[in-house]
């Protein structure tokens, strides 16, 4: 079939079937949209291991302004797809998936591992370059290195019959990618992946520790923030041992030392061996990466794979490898992988591994200004709306204020790169603990990333040989002067996951950073992305304004607009004359335990047992809809004095904690 836009290429459409899912649609070798699956589900790293939903590919076709009927082809990988396994409870896609047919003339099968290397190479500056793929688990392939295979062989190789033992799993893979083509140059692979206690593979064991720890695999993310808290030698040597090439590896004994079951204390009751696992890593992937150059003959290195997000271990390589030019792709996890597929299927079309590079993270579809205005009119009355002005943001921050940013299109990897962030001073811890305790509703011991310009981020940071960090994917040392003044982004050991920006990929940040560096002397502010513990980075104009109501964050920047909650009505009076609303994410439950009924208040993104609450004041909040008057609330359902009395004194509490939203008569009426 041909496009029927065949004047702007071929159209392809890629999707990763994993946890992490997600879909890139790409026109003559552009990317034109791609989104996690996450962010339209609202569930955190949504995904099944086979073709179970198109709602991520209908963002981007909808993104695109186009059908089904106009992709030429259609690209996806589920991760461990084996022969003679698939069927049953293993299926190449859920009875009602019918987007397209995953073994017709349309559709194209990549092999998890050369997904990701398409993945980041595509994205990537480079012309040519090493490629280094490092994760858990990339699956097995039978009878081939990787597989770029058509539907009808994907449907003949399915039925191969499974070799005896079964084939490992590939866990690290090194190729030299141009573009023309691609080879695989070295692979290394483990018999197994365990998560909940493996060791046969870098990636494996990072992830069972994470789980032993946190009771998530794929929590590393906290426990690279965990270990500069411990001590590596204070659990013990190092975990790692050389095989017969001298390569290091993680060891099995050390595990008899965890062989009881975790208790579920607190996180830092195992920063030691967060510390001892992360120092390990390192170790391991510098010495790694370095054979990687050596055996490619490269000097410039393109990185991807789940073990990518390691940010402190990015750094590492990036001094101690003698890599030329680093690069790792901001989604270098499996949401990655749906970029990787569609650029093979683009390559097995047109002979290009690459057209150019993607330039930047901001992969999702913009939304209109009659959108922004749907989501603002949903909340009237609740919100204070004014047109954006820098000077005035700046000022908010200066004042200690924490500031949402919601512009253009959505960033498509795990961190929010300022088109979903929330902003603050970078000047105090108390800044962080009121981050953690009262906006994000996260662990403590979680530290917040630096943004910066560019071409002055090595006055506050020891960027080393790259100045550049755009992905946030580098954990550089703040320099010794600058510690203290930067409290609130400095981590306990004196390090600071830095993002810089540029005039061109990030023009508003870049202005309002250097506005605010000549307001305050320091163009650095906290960047932390616009979500809540629990949930994914928000997605529409809706969202981010939910997460203003639902914390304690002081306004929201939604494209031309600044927003803020309206303040809780002060006087006796006006507190009765105000409408009432339970804030976004707000519950109410009613038990019946050995005491009788219990009522109670409960946020769902803040942890803690909630309200406890009277059941006429139970009853009130279950009536407030934000266009009750409380004066008549009260009557209907707390007539007596005491009951008044007590209603009104959690009200105050509410609103005071957010918990509950209020707006005065006047402006429920007025017209939106």
């Amino acid at each position: 079939m041909v496009s029927s836009r065949a004047e702007d290429g071929p159209v392809v459409l890629g999707m990763s079937c994993s946890h992490d899912a997600s879909a890139c649609l790409l026109r003559g070798g552009q990317v034109v949209a791609a989104i996690q699956l996450e962010r339209l589900t609202r569930v955190k790293r949504d995904g099944r291991p086979y073709l179970n939903t198109r709602l991520a590919a209908d963002y981007c076709l909808d993104a695109a302004g186009l059908t089904p009927d106009d992709v030429d082809l259609f690209a996806f990988n589920t991760q461990n797809l084996v022969p003679s396994q698939v069927g049953l409870n293993f299926p190449f896609a859920d009875e009602g998936f019918d987007l397209f047919d995953p073994v017709g003339e349309r559709s194209v099968f990549v092999s998890h591992h050369l997904a990701h290397a398409f993945a980041t190479f595509f994205s990537s500056p480079f012309d040519r370059s090493a490629v280094w793929v490092v994760d858990g688990s990339g699956g097995s392939v039978i009878g081939a290195d990787d597989l770029l295979l058509r539907g009808p062989e994907l449907a003949a190789y399915v039925n191969t019959p499974m070799p005896v033992p079964r084939p490992p799993y590939h866990v690290e893979s090194a190729y030299v990618f141009d573009r023309s083509g691609y080879r695989l140059v070295d692979r290394a692979m483990a018999a197994s992946f365990h998560p909940m206690c493996g060791s046969s593979s870098l990636g494996e064991t990072y992830a069972a520790v994470s789980q032993y720890v946190f009771g998530d695999w794929q929590e590393g993310g906290k426990l690279m923030g965990l270990a500069p808290y411990g001590d590596p030698a204070r659990f013990g040597g190092s975990l790692l041992t050389r095989d017969d090439d001298g390569v290091s590896r993680f060891g099995s004994a050390w595990k008899q030392d965890l062989r009881r079951a975790n208790r579920r204390g607190g996180p830092m009751e195992y920063r030691d061996l967060a510390a001892r696992v992360q120092a390990d890593l390192e170790v391991a992937l510098t010495e790694r990466a370095a054979r990687v150059l050596e055996r490619t003959g490269e000097s410039d290195l393109a990185y991807a794979g789940g073990v990518a997000l390691n940010s402190v271990a990015n750094q590492r390589m990036v001094r101690e490898s003698g890599v030329r030019r680093f690069y790792a792709m901001p989604a270098s996890h499996d949401a990655g992988v749906s970029v990787g597929v569609a650029a093979a299927a683009h390559y097995l079309l047109t002979g290009e591994t690459k057209r150019g590079s993607v330039p930047h993270d901001f992969l999702g579809r913009p939304y209109r200004p009659e959108e922004v205005d749907a989501a603002l009119r949903e909340c009237g009355g609740f919100l204070d709306v004014a047109r954006y002005a820098q000077r005035q943001v700046v000022e908010r921050l200066a004042a200690g204020q924490v500031v949402g940013w919601f512009e253009g299109g959505s960033e498509f990897g795990p961190r929010a790169l300022g088109h979903r962030s929330i902003m603050a001073a970078p000047f105090e811890r108390e800044t962080w603990e009121h981050l953690n305790r009262s906006i994000k509703y996260r662990e403590e011991f979680r530290p917040y990333a630096p943004i910066v310009p560019v071409e002055v981020a090595d006055r506050f940071f020891d960027m080393g040989p790259d100045p550049e960090s755009p992905y946030m994917l580098r954990v550089v040392p703040v320099r010794p002067e600058w510690r203290d003044r930067l409290g609130a982004v400095t981590h306990v050991d004196g390090s600071a996951r830095v993002q810089t920006v540029d005039r061109v990929r990030n023009p508003r940040w870049h202005a309002l950073l250097t506005a605010f560096g000549e307001r305050t002397g320091v163009p650095v502010l906290v960047n932390t992305s616009m979500n809540v513990r629990g949930e994914p980075i928000v997605e529409t104009p809706a969202q981010a304004v939910d997460v203003l109501l639902a914390t304690q964050m002081d306004a929201l920047v939604i494209e031309d607009r600044v927003v803020a909650p309206v303040p809780p009505p002060s006087g006796a009076d006006a507190l009765e004359d105000c409408l009432p609303a339970r804030a976004p994410g707000v519950e109410l439950s009613a038990a019946v335990g050995e005491d009788g009924p219990a009522y109670r208040l409960t946020s769902r993104p803040r942890s803690g047992p909630g309200v406890e609450l009277t059941s006429s004041t139970f009853l009130l909040l279950a009536h407030a809809d934000g266009a009750t008057p409380l004066r008549d609330l009260l009557k209907t359902h707390c007539p007596e004095a005491g009951q008044r009395a007590e209603a009104l004194r959690v009200v105050r509490g509410l609103l005071a904690d957010r918990l509950l939203l209020a707006r005065g008569r006047s402006l429920a009426d007025a017209p939106q």
